[in-house]
């Protein structure tokens, strides 16, 4: 197994992004870097208000720079429809113009600005369909622009849409939309949005002239009284699933003592509901009360908010959601307290729960199931395996046969300490924890337990191991942010591997975060190379046949997006966006031209994001 450390850089002075593009394009030819300094002023002087957008193309055409690719990615055209890809969620490309022997030259070919930097930070994945970008701000309004050069098409504002009375607690963040049949949806506030792709005009027939209040509709079927979704906690965080015309996705958010969260079936033609599933049944009315109403003693039974878009098996007919936390007084909640924490599968037609697999019991240090299942397929031991796997904030790794939720590898109930000082709580006495195929224990996606703390903070506080109590003066590892977070894997169909990226951050640690990307083999359970740098690893990766895998650091100076061989884990390129990366790339090619795109803004906890989308390519084209 590889580890390796990337080599510590001199911190930047903090520039505007043309500003690095330029220094970064300082090795290519004058005429493009003059081209490019003719828009520096254009965009210095662009405001950074809602509905200012700026959109920069770099020149690297063969006639400004006098060379050419000569070879095309074997997959032309191709398009990324949905949030991670495709139903899978397996963030995989086909494209190969960009390889292990070119992506050093790898260069912007433009830049989009939305204007719009509230929020946490820019976390959108783009989509992209008919050679058209959609991308979201933080609130969730949309933008397309041409994918060849940025340049914006149309917008649409959701801003005066979202209703008032937000719960504390409420950030915008927003991860993208979803494409299907020439409509662009976007889940926003509590609402769902249809767009017309070509044009941004509402889908009239979808809800009320383009916007469903679908949450509110589930929960007024329990209690008529509610106003608003929002006002009880309820709101959408991520990018929708479809598939045969059905809308797919979770609500969150458990921090704000939801009733459970819910998962939504919704009609993509009228917006209207088909079925729901409530991931703390509340009583005998809601499927799944006889397994999970017993492990919830004491009155509390909230939380189960969904971060993340679902995967799909259209052979199993099965749809799969990863819940987050429980939430409330922990001393009001004996038992295991499920389905929170847990990977757990439904029936499409539906949405009969038919497995469940909880990752954190009695989960007491915010350990959320927060991204997305991937799928696919492998062998072990010469039998065909249909795998799910899915990272937690916990930092460990499980891997599942997705047809029956049972793991493909041992994983151990392990006897973890019950020792408390608060009066009336019940900790669990075991955790989950995931073994390789040979019995020996897997290798977390970061560490259980707290390293690298200053000395001057050790002195009046304690190193706990993992799943300890939580009680006064405590150092653990992973701390409250993971873990593996809201970013999802990838799997490498030409390597066979799993990427993982992870924070390593313990809690109380009184040092900066670091970034654990991973490479696993899951027929074993092995990891096959690390590489560590600063910054969060919040961001899920993207790899492709070319042979590369690419990632980005959620860093408070100066956010990396890497280009890592896909095989060895070696460092092949990397890109200062000036801000932290928070998003997960997307990959297309148009005319056998590949293009890797991200989102780059926000930097530590609590300040503000950005707005900045990246697109490179090939210098020489």
């Amino acid at each position: 197994m590889k580890v390796s450390e990337t080599k510590k850089t001199q911190i930047e002075t903090r520039s505007s992004p043309m500003q690095l593009i330029l220094r970064y394009l300082d090795h290519c030819q004058k005429r493009t870097r003059l081209l490019l300094a003719g828009f520096l002023i254009f965009l210095s002087a662009c405001s950074q208000e809602s509905g200012n957008t700026t959109s920069i193309t770099v020149a690297t055409s063969s006639e400004t720079t006098g060379g050419s690719v000569e070879k095309l990615s074997s997959a032309r055209d191709l398009e990324w429809p949905l949030h991670n890809f495709d139903l899978y969620g397996s963030r995989f490309s086909p494209t190969d113009q960009i390889t292990k022997d070119n992506v050093s030259t790898l260069t912007p070919r433009w830049l989009f600005q939305h204007g719009v930097i509230d929020g946490v930070s820019n976390q959108t994945t783009p989509v992209i369909v008919d050679e058209i970008m959609y991308i979201t701000d933080s609130r969730g309004s949309v933008y397309a622009v041409d994918a060849r050069n940025g340049h914006l098409i149309w917008t649409y504002d959701v801003t005066r849409l979202l209703g008032g009375g937000r719960r504390e607690g409420y950030i915008f963040r927003h991860r993208g939309v979803a494409y299907d049949d020439g409509v662009v949806y976007t889940a926003a506030g509590s609402f769902m949005f249809a767009l017309d792709a070509k044009t941004g005009e509402p889908i009239e027939s979808f809800g009320e002239g383009g916007q469903a209040s679908v949450i509110l509709d589930v929960l007024q079927q329990k209690d008529p009284s509610i106003e608003t979704a929002i006002s009880v906690g309820y709101w959408f965080t991520t990018a929708p699933q479809i598939y045969n015309d059905v809308i797919y996705i979770g609500t969150t958010r458990s921090e704000s003592h939801i009733a459970g969260g819910y998962v939504l079936a919704i009609d993509d033609k009228t917006g209207e509901i088909l079925w729901h599933f409530n991931t703390v049944p509340q009583d005998e009315s809601d499927q799944g009360w006889d397994i999970a109403g017993p492990t919830w003693v004491g009155g509390e039974r909230n939380g189960g908010g969904i971060w993340e878009t679902p995967s799909i098996d259209p052979e199993l007919g099965m749809v799969y959601f990863a819940v987050g936390n429980p939430f409330g007084d922990s001393t009001k909640r004996d038992g295991m307290n499920l389905f929170t924490d847990s990977l757990i599968a439904l029936t499409l037609d539906e949405g009969e729960l038919a497995w469940y697999y909880q990752q954190v019991h009695h989960d007491v240090w915010d350990y959320d199931s927060g991204n997305q299942p991937v799928l696919f397929d492998m062998e072990v031991d010469g039998e065909p395996v249909k795998a799910l796997a899915q990272a937690s904030k916990n930092s460990w790794l499980y891997i599942l046969n997705r047809e029956t939720g049972e793991p493909v590898h041992p994983i151990i109930e392990t006897p973890v300490s019950t020792e408390t000082e608060i009066e009336g709580e019940e900790p669990w006495p075991t955790q989950p924890i995931p073994h390789k195929k040979n019995g020996e224990r897997m290798e977390p996606v970061s560490p259980v337990f707290p390293t690298d703390i200053p000395a001057q903070h050790m002195e009046q506080n304690q190193l706990v191991e993992q799943f300890t109590p939580i009680g006064p003066n405590q150092i653990f590892a992973p701390g409250f942010g993971g873990g593996s977070n809201y970013g999802p894997l990838a799997y490498g169909k030409d390597t066979g591997y799993l990427y993982v990226n992870a924070i390593d951050q313990p809690f109380n640690s009184g040092r900066d975060p670091k970034g654990y990307f991973s490479a696993y083999d899951p027929t074993t359970g092995e990891l096959i190379w690390r590489q560590i740098f600063e910054g969060y690893g919040q961001a899920g990766p993207v790899v492709t046949a070319g042979g590369l895998v690419f990632v980005g650091a959620g860093s408070n100076t100066a956010g990396y997006f890497y280009a890592f061989d896909a095989e060895t884990g070696e460092e092949l390129w990397r890109f200062n966006t000036g801000s932290g990366v928070f998003a997960s790339p997307s990959v297309f090619s148009i005319d056998g031209e590949e293009f890797i795109t991200v989102a780059s803004g926000g930097g530590s906890r609590g300040r503000r994001g950005g707005d900045l989308i990246l697109t490179f390519a090939l210098p020489d084209w």
